[in-house]
C-alpha cells in the first residue's frame, strides 16, 4: 500500500495542453476522487498515473518512488475500467485469477487469492458461473476482484459505475466504501458525478480545463468553496447564483441588489465598493420563503421527493432559482413567494469567479 504524489504533472497532445501543471497528493490508504465535467482531463490524469499515457513534464511518485517513466506493469497499480472487459468463455474464478495465471503463479496460490477476493466481494457462490449469468453489479465486482488478487499498491477506477442503473450505482458505491475500509488500500477514482465523489471520497480533487480548481474533504468543498466553479459543481441541485450590484456595506458585510431582488451577505475581509458588481450564491436548502423582501419569484415546477421537495422558481428577470422544503407539502405551483436567506449562508463571488470571504 502506497501513496500517490504528482508534482507539476503536464500532458500535451501535439499543440493541445490537456493537463496543465497538476500537483496533488493522495496519502497512503486514502480514497481520492477526481471529479469534473467531461473534457476536464480527469481520465487522462488517471491514465498518466497508471502509465497508459506518457507524462509530458513533471513527476509522478508512487510510494515515494519516481515512476514517471516506469512501464505500467512495474508501477504496482491495478486499474478498473468503465467496461467490465471479462472473458465470456471463462468462469468468474478464471476471470479473477487470469492475471495470476499469466504471471505463472502456483495454482494453490491463485485459488487462495481468488477465494479471498470472492469472499470480500460476496461472489463466493458465483465462482463457477460465466459472466453472462451475472448481473451488471456482479460483473463489476468480478472486474474489481481481478484487481484485488494482484495485491496492487494502488487501485485506479475510471468511472466504473457508469454502465449501471441508478439502484445498482447506489449499491456499488456502498460496496466500494466497505471494500476500501476492509482492505485499507490507496484508491483513486474518476467520475463526473459529484454525488459519487461526495459519498466515496476522503478527499476530492475538482478539475477544470486540466487544472485542479480546489481539493479537500467533501464537506469542506461543499461548505467553503474557493470559487464559483466549485460552488456550482459540488452540490445537487446546484447552488443558485444571482447577479447583483453592491448597494450598501458595513463592518459585518454587504447588501447587494439585482433585478431579482436584494440579499445581505456577511463578509469578514475587505468589502467591495458600493456600485461594484458581485454574484451572490445561495444553496437551495438555505433559501426560505418570507412574507416580503428578499427575491420575489413565481413557483414554476415542484419536484416532490417524499421527505423533501425542490421547487423551481422564476424571478422577474427570468433567472431560475431552486429552493428546498422539508415536511411541508402545500402545493405552490403558480404562486408568488419571496425568498431570503440568513446572511451567513450567502456566498459572495466576483464576476471573474473568485470568492470574497
Amino acid at each position: 500500500m502506497s501513496g500517490v504524489k504528482l508534482t507539476n504533472a503536464q500532458k500535451s497532445f501535439g499543440g493541445l495542453d490537456v493537463i496543465k501543471g497538476v500537483s496533488l497528493e493522495v496519502p497512503k490508504g486514502e480514497f481520492g476522487v477526481f471529479v469534473g465535467p467531461s473534457g476536464c482531463g480527469k481520465s487522462t490524469l488517471l491514465r498518466m498515473i497508471a502509465g497508459l499515457e506518457d507524462t509530458s513534464a513533471g513527476k509522478i511518485e508512487i510510494g515515494g518512488r519516481d515512476v514517471t517513466t516506469v512501464e505500467p506493469a512495474d508501477r504496482g497499480v491495478a486499474m478498473v475500467f468503465q467496461s467490465y472487459a471479462l472473458y465470456p468463455h471463462l468462469t468468474v474464478a478464471e476471470n479473477m485469477g487470469f492475471s495470476l495465471k499469466l504471471a505463472r503463479a502456483p495454482r494453490h496460490e491463485r485459488e487462495e487469492k481468488v477465494k479471498e477476493a470472492a469472499r470480500i466481494l460476496q461472489l463466493s457462490d458465483h465462482l463457477d458461473k460465466k459472466p453472462s449469468a451475472l448481473s451488471g453489479g456482479q460483473r463489476q465486482r468480478v472486474a474489481i476482484g481481478r484487481a484485488i488478487v494482484r495485491e496492487p499498491k494502488v487501485f485506479l477506477f475510471d468511472e466504473p459505475l457508469s454502465n449501471l442503473d441508478a439502484e445498482l450505482r447506489v449499491q456499488m458505491r456502498l460496496e466500494l466504501t466497505r471494500l476500501h475500509r476492509q482492505i485499507g488500500a490507496t484508491m483513486i477514482y474518476v467520475t463526473h458525478d459529484q454525488v459519487e465523489a461526495m459519498t466515496l471520497a476522503d478527499e476530492i480533487f475538482v478539475l477544470r480545463d486540466g487544472r485542479v480548481m480546489q481539493s479537500g474533504r467533501p464537506l469542506t468543498l461543499y461548505d467553503d468553496p474557493d470559487n464559483r466553479f466549485v460552488a456550482g459543481f459540488i452540490g445537487s441541485p446546484s447552488m443558485n447564483f444571482i447577479d447583483c450590484v453592491v448597494s450598501g456595506s458595513d463592518e459585518h458585510g454587504i447588501t447587494a441588489r439585482g433585478e431579482e431582488g436584494e440579499l445581505r451577505a456577511e463578509l469578514g475581509g475587505p468589502k467591495p465598493a458600493e456600485g461594484e458588481r458581485v454574484v451572490l450564491g445561495v444553496r437551495p436548502e438555505d433559501l426560505v420563503p418570507a412574507e416580503t423582501g428578499g427575491v420575489p419569484v413565481t413557483v414554476d415546477v415542484a419536484e416532490e421527493l417524499g421527505s423533501n421537495s425542490y421547487l423551481h422558481t422564476r424571478a422577474a428577470s427570468g433567472a431560475d432559482l431552486i429552493f428546498e422544503r422539508r415536511g411541508n407539502r402545500d402545493r405552490l405551483e403558480g404562486q408568488k413567494v419571496h425568498l431570503t436567506a440568513q446572511s451567513d449562508r450567502v456566498f459572495v463571488f466576483l464576476p471573474d469567479g473568485g470568492r470574497l470571504r
